[in-house]
């Protein structure tokens, strides 16, 4: 399925691309492309930041559009599969546009980038998952701006001794799709090196939804700490079988883009089970600033759910392509916008704990993440400390 946003209209409709315009003019729209996954196996956990981002353009282009022109959004349903994807790139580059956001799930990023690359066209990773592909040393035409998984499994094996700091063993669910496996063994790693002695790694398809099979071998296992890296509908799937379950430990949800109201949901108010959410970027529970507060005005306008930080890390990569879109010079074809994106360093608003910055050196920049348990009967989350910062590195900060 093809799809595209006239920004200037519907927020987050879908419709049929039109022809693209060749002569460039001083009041042309800058195009980019985007990759979403709006009706496959990973739509409920990677729409929300497409949603997101097109309030975002929608609310620039209203206020005149960057340096007197318009942005236009080209939009492809790819289903998270690799070969859509790769179709969607050509195409893409065939119409002109100056680089690809978004994508789909992570067993389509490195194709995605290999043929970005060959066709010189930058593309930026958004919320909720990145591969390490965008970390130093730099890869020309690679950058990403949501979670990528390998740091964000650091922090989570960090979390999880913060959580239960005399645990021992750890188990972590994970798709079977590299990204999510990574981020899983991420996650074991750093909790062993902060004094656990066992870690197991459980792989799903990424199609599952009974996961009662699963749960019976967490119960056997009895670890200190659950975690995971897997989507919305199989968190929704997984944990309420978890709470009706003997385990009686913490369930660690790294936030894929699984949203407060999918554990609150799926938890019963007297559970024993504890449960805690980390990352990137602000829940609805959460968090100020100018920006946060501009986003939730413009989710309450467009009848959106203020419930999701994946609306958040849409709206910060709104935030980095408009300064970008700023600081590109002429008729802002790849390679100078490009350039532009290694100039991007801009106060994120409240929306995260860092600046979101790239450079020439550094497509991914600093990063931050937040811990929040869940008071079951109250069904809501409350942050636990603050922010903690991590580096392109993978070095925490103290």
């Amino acid at each position: 399925m093809q799809i595209k946003s006239f920004v200037v209209s519907a927020l987050t409709g879908f419709a049929l691309v039109a022809g693209s315009m060749s002569a460039f003019a001083a009041d042309a729209p800058f195009k980019l492309g985007y990759l979403v996954d709006a009706s496959g196996p990973q739509a409920t956990t990677l729409k929300p930041t497409f949603d997101a981002f097109q309030l975002y353009i929608a609310r620039v282009n209203r206020a005149g559009g960057v340096n007197g022109r318009p942005i236009e959004i080209e939009a492809r349903d790819i289903q998270s599969d690799t070969q859509r994807s790769l179709n969607a790139v050509q195409s893409l580059k065939t119409d002109g546009v100056s680089g690809l956001l978004g994508l789909g799930a992570t067993n389509t990023h490195a194709a995605v980038y290999a043929a970005a690359q060959k066709l010189s066209l930058p593309v930026i990773a958004s919320n909720p998952i990145n591969i390490p592909v965008v970390l130093p040393p730099v890869k020309p035409y690679a950058f990403g701006l949501g979670q990528e998984l390998s740091l964000a499994g650091t922090i989570g094996g960090h979390f999880a001794h913060r959580i239960r700091p005399q645990g021992k063993t750890i188990a972590c669910v994970a798709f079977e799709v590299p990204g999510s496996i990574l981020s899983c063994n991420k996650i074991l790693a750093q909790a062993k090196a902060e004094g656990y002695s066992r870690g197991e790694l459980y792989t799903v398809p990424i199609g599952q939804r009974d996961f009662r099979t699963v749960v019976d071998k967490l119960v056997a296992l009895n670890p200190d700490v659950v975690s995971d890296c897997i989507g919305r509908e199989h968190v929704a799937a997984l944990l309420p079988v978890l709470a009706r379950s003997a385990y009686r430990g913490v369930f660690l949800s790294m936030d894929t883009g699984i949203g407060d109201d999918t554990l609150i949901d799926a938890v019963p108010a007297d559970t024993k089970l504890q449960v805690y959410s980390y990352t990137r970027f602000v829940t609805n529970t959460d968090g100020s600033g100018p920006q946060v507060d501009a986003l939730r005005a413009a989710l309450k306008d467009a009848h959106l759910p203020d419930n999701d930080a994946s609306y958040a890390g849409g709206w910060a990569l709104g935030l980095v392509v408009t300064e970008a879109l700023r600081q590109c010079a002429g008729a802002c074809g790849p390679e100078a916008f490009r350039a532009a994106l290694e100039k991007v360093d801009i106060d994120s608003g409240g929306l995260t704990g860092t600046r979101l910055a790239f450079s020439g050196t550094d497509h991914y920049g600093p990063s931050a993440y937040r811990l929040y348990q869940l008071d079951a009967a109250a069904k809501r989350f409350a942050a636990v400390g603050g922010w903690q910062r991590i580096a392109s590195n993978g070095q925490l900060a103290d």
